[in-house]
């Protein structure tokens, strides 16, 4: 091979990856179902991370690469540019997030997050996870009391 085909090859080979883990975590079909609606305001992390995945064994490990907002009404995922082809921005909000369920693996306590009415499964650790958690019950209890 050529050396001026280095450059372009990786480029395609990045993009191909990029575009292949988007739909093999769910990312896709989730941003097709929760697009961003404008800003959330809430407690921002930037440079997360998190395990987003279809198949229960395989998820795709998104490391120090994604950035999250927790708010009050909504969750908002966004990937960090270089990886983000078919990945836009996700907001789901707490209505839609069927359980959030904390659990310890391997040493270190793991927020799961199931959205209703589909397969993804997303996983937090950290603050990330021990924020979503805590949103996640304070949305659940201002439903259960009628407040917006």
């Amino acid at each position: 091979m050529q050396i001026e085909w280095l450059l372009p090859m990786f480029i395609l080979g990045w993009l191909l990856a990029s575009g292949l883990l988007a739909y093999v975590s769910g990312w896709h079909s989730l941003a097709e179902r929760f697009p961003k609606t404008g800003e959330i305001e809430g407690e921002r992390f930037r440079f997360a991370s998190a395990a987003i995945g279809i198949v229960r064994w395989f998820p795709v490990n998104y490391s120090n690469c994604l950035f999250i907002t927790v708010g009050r009404r909504a969750l908002a995922l966004s990937v960090f540019f270089p990886f983000r082809l078919i990945s836009p921005e996700v907001h789901i909000p707490w209505t839609q997030v069927e359980s959030v369920e904390e659990r310890m693996f391997l040493f270190m306590r793991r927020v799961m997050v199931r959205v209703r009415d589909s397969r993804v499964k997303l996983t937090f650790w950290g603050g990330v996870g021990q924020s979503v958690l805590a949103a996640y019950v304070a949305a659940t209890d201002r439903q259960m009391r009628g407040r917006p």
